[in-house]
């Protein structure tokens, strides 16, 4: 049920972006958007709260925003509120970003490795899937302190595990199929 409103909430945003011909100016608005709410404690509440009335938080949501993002992206934020689905905000502006990248044809790997990774090694691995895949990318990079060392990455439904655990899971069914 929830990614069902997200989509629709997120599909209706684009496909209005697309119309107006305003799809990157919309992007860089959820994306400052998102920012904003992942910085601020306070906005996050706003959201969240049930005790704060509608058109208090609709007050608020225009005096910050009005004249800072596109018309079509404040007129959803209100839209979310009016219909007390403010609290799924973040959700559907990365589902906007995230339908948009899709259509872009970028995908976004989740990229998990035992160490931190440097700046150059990043780099260096988003041009290996980008090759890889005949695809853009935007990796998303994470540390798995429980992987021994090695990686693991994750598109979609594929997962390609070069971690230590897993090649000596290999290492050990080999070792057992041919002493059988």
């Amino acid at each position: 049920m929830q990614s069902k409103l997200i989509y629709r909430y997120s599909g209706a945003l684009y496909q209005a972006s697309v119309e107006e011909k305003k799809v990157k100016k919309v992007a860089a608005d959820c994306a400052g958007i998102l920012d904003v709410i992942n910085a601020s404690a306070e906005l996050k509440l706003l959201f969240r709260s049930p005790i704060i009335d509608k058109l208090k938080k609709e007050k608020i949501i225009s005096q910050l925003f009005k004249g800072k993002i596109s018309v079509l992206t404040l007129n959803l934020l209100l839209l979310l509120i009016r219909n007390g689905r403010e609290m799924n905000t973040a959700d559907v502006l990365r589902g906007f970003l995230d339908m948009l990248d899709e259509k872009e044809g970028i995908i976004k790997p989740l990229f998990t490795s035992a160490v931190s990774l440097t700046e150059k090694e990043k780099t260096k691995i988003k041009k290996d899937i980008d090759k890889f895949t005949g695809k853009n990318s935007k990796p998303v990079f994470e540390m798995d302190s429980g992987l021994v060392g090695g990686f693991t990455i994750r598109m979609k439904d594929s997962v390609i595990d070069g971690s230590v655990k897993r090649q000596l899971e290999l290492m050990k069914k080999s070792l057992r199929t041919k002493s059988n």
